[in-house]
């Protein structure tokens, strides 16, 4: 997404900038010649053909520079109109797109900025929005290829966070930390709770053959240590964020979804809110349930949001959703100051419906009584 906007605009920018050169140097050669230009625009059936086609073709160049200007909010669009007179529309128009590509890259990344990054063979993408401070809330998700750009995504799709970010989220916006997956192999293993796995490998039974390729050892701890212990510190440190941890969640689906319980349980001092959607308690059932929920931090000082829809892969979740309702409430969790615990009917298992949530539990997390407390 970024690089595409990107290459568009240096292109124009080379175009526009070729247009001005070429400007000059043969107005420079017409003008030292003493060439007549009304004549030369109008001196044959062929120059007036010639010419009006230029005419037309910067009419309409104007109505869409016009257009487009007041579509993406783009302001003083008139100077380019008057360097035209002054130089030539060769210049100017290519400039105009540079500027409408980088504009429009703005307004895709909601007015913030994406960086890339490598830790340990992991990818971690960190947007960060146009205004940083010391307290800028912070929120770490997992599977971040489906995070941001449709291309990277292996379902197509993404969580569409900065359009929730840009027209839905309210308040300060918080800073998204987006980590990568080891591999698309791999993912099941890195996102399980390990201590809980260790202990009965016969979880791994309910997935089918081809999930278990590669093993069937969990590297759930490390990938905790990795975000809680490596990405997190970097990113506060390079964008010079205090941490605070009613001011930092964790966030995921499906094996993600158990993933930020278990990076909160695991952490408790670093992470404040899990944030889970269409969470696989199936991987494990009751027992899952059981030992992650008891594994938390209590509600007193936590907050959880945890739901799930009923269709397609999520059809199975909610007897076991309602026991994690059912513990989480006698942790002392309390909906809804610390606790959301919903059921989306007619929702299923795709970013395309936890896209449809994702700013109302952002707004939740963020609007929270309290949160900016130390």
């Amino acid at each position: 997404m970024v690089k595409k906007h990107l290459q568009r605009s240096w292109l124009y920018l080379i175009i526009s900038i070729s247009g001005l050169i070429t400007a000059w140097v043969f107005n420079a050669l017409a003008v030292f010649e003493q060439a007549d230009y009304l004549a030369s625009w109008f001196g044959s059936a062929v120059d007036w053909v010639l010419s009006l086609d230029l005419l037309i073709v910067i009419l309409a160049t104007v109505v869409f520079m016009l257009a487009e200007a007041k579509r993406l909010g783009m302001k003083n669009v008139w100077l380019y109109f008057l360097a035209s007179g002054i130089t030539a529309a060769a210049f100017t128009f290519p400039l105009f797109m540079f500027f409408r590509e980088r504009k429009i890259l703005k307004n895709k990344l909601a007015g913030g900025s994406l960086k890339r990054f490598e830790f340990d063979k992991h990818t971690v993408d960190i947007w960060s929005p146009a205004t940083l401070n010391p307290q800028t809330p912070v929120v770490v998700m997992h599977d971040g290829r489906n995070i941001f750009n449709e291309k990277d995504s292996y379902t197509g799709k993404t969580w569409e966070i900065l359009t929730a970010l840009r027209e839905e989220v309210r308040g300060e916006l918080p800073l998204v930390i987006a980590v990568w997956g080891l591999s698309d192999d791999t993912r099941i293993r890195e996102l399980s709770p390990q201590k809980i796995s260790d202990a009965h490998p016969e979880f791994w039974d309910i997935f089918p053959a081809e999930y278990k390729t590669t093993g069937t050892d969990s590297f759930g701890d490390s990938y905790v240590s990795l975000i809680a212990d490596a990405v997190l510190p970097f990113a506060l440190e390079r964008y010079g964020i205090q941490h605070s941890p009613s001011r930092t969640a964790v966030m995921g689906a499906s094996m993600g979804g158990l993933m930020s319980l278990y990076a909160m349980a695991e952490r408790p001092a670093v992470f404040g809110t899990a944030i889970c959607f269409s969470t696989h308690w199936p991987f494990g059932k009751d027992v899952m349930v059981e030992k992650l929920t008891a594994l938390l931090p209590s509600g007193e000082s936590h907050r959880v949001w945890t739901d799930t829809g009923t269709k397609e892969l999520d059809q199975y979740y909610p007897m076991f959703h309602a026991l994690a309702k059912e513990k989480l409430l006698a942790k002392g969790y309390r909906e809804p100051e610390n606790l959301v615990a919903n059921i989306y009917p007619y929702t299923g298992h795709h970013e395309s419906y936890w896209s449809r949530r994702v700013a109302d539990a952002l707004n939740w997390w963020l609007m929270a009584p309290g949160r900016d407390g130390q």
